[in-house]
């Protein structure tokens, strides 16, 4: 099994930022220090650069939180992943992700409350029994809160969507294409919004619409007058 950097570093080296951090130090790397283990803190800029060499924090083995350092910048507009991986007293880490999580930083250098993905493949279109059926598909991958529903939003053919009232609510089920049936509108053109939302009420504020054009016409069938030889 390859190790991280650090443990080789802490080794040979003894004094190092990362052995300091894990108590490994003043053993000189011999042994680990903490007898219980430790939760450890990492952090990149995309889940794929997380930096597993460089140990951001590090909290008791029990703790529920990790505080990070005061040097940890936080520019306005910038998004990190973090991760928070276990080692146990002999120094071996888990190689698991389920614990990472994004923060995205806002203008005002506040932490921007995000909430589930937009959607995608988003369509509305006509179906033979007269119904309008708007359909889309929703992935998780790096969302930042866990969608508890999706929310259709309809303009009614006046050309402004009201994002007040939802015109359907259609519960989460996963990674999966969903679809929804309206009752077939009078003519006109009409516009649909869907956004995904967390358990709190977190909306992804997408603007991307969907349209669909309602006619009330129909094809005239063809009548044969009558058929003679020439």
């Amino acid at each position: 099994m390859m190790e991280p950097a650090w443990l080789k570093e802490a080794l040979f080296a003894g004094q190092t930022a990362n052995g300091f951090k894990l108590g490994t130090a003043l053993a000189l790397g011999w042994f680990w220090s903490r007898v219980n283990g430790c939760r450890i803190a990492y952090r990149g800029v995309s889940m794929e650069t997380i930096d597993f060499n460089d140990v951001l924090a590090v909290a008791e083995a029990d703790a529920s939180e990790i505080v990070l350092p005061d040097y940890v910048s936080y520019e306005p507009g910038r998004t990190c992943f973090y991760a928070v991986r276990c080692a146990n007293r002999c120094g071996r880490i888990e190689r698991t992700l389920a614990s990472a999580v994004k923060v995205s930083i806002g203008d005002e250098g506040e932490i921007r409350i995000g909430g589930p993905n937009g959607v995608f493949g988003l369509a509305a279109v006509m179906q033979r029994n007269g119904k309008v059926e708007v359909v889309w598909t929703y992935s998780p991958l790096e969302q930042e809160s866990n969608p508890f529903e999706v929310r259709v939003y309809g303009d009614e053919g006046t050309g402004g969507i009201n994002y007040q009232e939802p015109i359907a609510i259609v519960p989460y089920k996963g990674r999966k294409f969903y679809r929804c049936e309206r009752e077939r509108p009078v003519n006109g053109r009409y516009r649909f919004v869907v956004r995904a939302a967390d358990a709190e009420g977190n909306e992804r504020e997408s603007m991307r619409q969907a349209v669909v054009e309602v006619l009330d016409k129909s094809v005239e069938a063809i009548e044969i007058v009558g058929v003679g030889q020439m």
